[in-house]
């Protein structure tokens, strides 16, 4: 029945995982994972709240400074991933111009509303749609770019052919030209229609019609995160890589993190509860090292006492892999229900905590392969650091008597081995 089970899980998960779309937005909502790392911790920098700190920043022109690092990064957001994303498509649809990506700002900027000062000024860009809450229009914005351009160059040949002995550098800028002006036209018709409606644009079209519903559904609600780690845990238990799943959450928690970040470094009360940082390091950051150091503290099998001891340093950066196959946790119906539990069961408390006020707000410092308790410091408090601690013990105790009856079986099947040999 379980083979079963995960044959047909493990069909899904590589049909799922093969799909282009998944494996382009997956790859290039990634690719921008440095330059939102950069700009969180300018955000913490930015936002520490002690009195001393604000002064020397604010009368250095520090503040202002990494205020610039926070907006060419994290307020740039919706730029930088119709970028990485343009040209992660480009590898999935063997498009190979490598300058795709520059098509796809083009076409992102030809759709951002433009907004007067007074009237007569000069039309100007906000932050508004440049960063975080521009993330889905730029994700399919950069799809329609690569279709477009492998329909004009791939599919139909509709290119401009330069004569022979013309330096490659030439060439490819003139066989970009035909599918750049397509490229330009789709963008200013979709534009102009966007313009007859009551949206005005594009941007307030899809942010209002889809990525706020997605942050309703996913982003601000405990019960989907909660769901969403129980499946993220159940998928590990069958042998099969969560990963498709994370990067499709990802794109929705990394824009509240965003939104987190700038609110803190702003000195403003942060406004969303869930987003990535909260969910790894509640999840991730805190129960894979109680898991690996319960079965150290609670096993007597040598086996598990062993693996134990090779995952504890993997299981504290929040890498689960020597655990899911050493304990092994993978088909293992005793260890699955703490690993599918646990990691949810931490996300609900923490949420209710958080949400109450006795516990701050974290403040969107992504804290990937961070130990716990730094993950909380990270992002401006000490009471986050306190409630990842407090739940990294209640872990433990929980995983106790699945861990111990485990461990049972295995010391039974220790001891026929020796006695195996004793015989012999």
């Amino acid at each position: 029945m379980n083979n079963e089970i995960s044959t047909k899980l493990g069909k899904l998960s590589d049909k799922v995982s093969k799909n282009k779309v998944i494996q382009g937005l997956s790859n290039g909502v990634m690719g921008t994972f440095p330059l939102i790392v950069v700009g969180a911790f300018a955000s913490l920098f930015n936002g520490l709240r002690i009195p001393a700190w604000q002064s020397f920043i604010q009368g250095t022109g520090v503040a202002a400074s990494l205020s610039m690092i926070t907006n060419a990064t994290t307020n740039f957001l919706g730029v930088l991933v119709a970028f990485t994303c343009a040209s992660s498509f480009a590898d999935e649809y063997d498009v190979k111009y490598k300058h795709i990506g520059l098509l796809s700002i083009m076409f992102y900027l030809i759709l951002l509303p433009t907004y007067l000062m007074k009237k007569g000024a000069v039309a100007y860009l906000t932050y508004d749609y440049l960063g975080p809450a521009g993330m889905i229009t730029a994700i399919i914005g950069s799809w329609i770019v690569v279709r477009l351009y492998k329909f004009v160059v791939n599919d139909h040949n509709w290119t401009i052919k330069m004569p022979k002995g013309t330096p490659p550098y030439v060439s490819n800028s003139f066989s970009a030209l035909i599918p750049g002006f397509v490229i330009a036209f789709v963008a200013f018709v979709l534009r102009m229609i966007f313009l007859a409606t009551p949206f005005k644009s594009a941007f307030d079209l899809i942010y209002y019609l889809l990525q706020t519903p997605l942050n309703a559904i996913i982003g601000n609600n405990i019960w989907s995160i909660v769901l969403i780690n129980i499946v993220v845990q159940l998928l590990w238990v069958f042998g099969i890589h969560p990963g498709f799943v994370e990067s499709i959450l990802g794109t929705i928690l990394f824009q509240l993190d965003a939104v987190n970040q700038a609110a803190y470094a702003a000195g403003k009360s942060i406004p969303n509860i869930i987003g990535f940082t909260f969910n790894y390091s509640l999840t991730v950051a805190v129960f894979y090292p109680a898991l690996a150091i319960a079965v150290l503290i609670f096993a007597r099998s040598k086996r598990l006492r062993t693996a134990s001891k090779i995952a504890i340093v993997p299981a504290l950066f929040g890498i689960s892999e020597p655990m899911n196959f050493g304990f092994p946790i993978i088909f293992n119906p005793v260890l699955a229900v703490p690993f599918i539990i646990v990691p949810a069961l931490n996300a609900f408390i923490g949420y209710y905590v958080i949400k109450t006020g006795i516990v701050a707000r974290y403040a969107g410092i992504l804290v990937t392969n961070v130990p716990l308790g730094f993950t909380g410091i990270i992002n401006g408090s000490f009471s986050l650091a306190i409630l990842e601690v407090v739940l990294f013990i209640l872990d433990i105790f929980i995983c106790m008597p699945f861990i111990k009856a485990y461990d049972k079986t295995i010391l039974d099947e220790e001891a026929k081995e020796t006695d195996g040999k004793n015989k012999k």
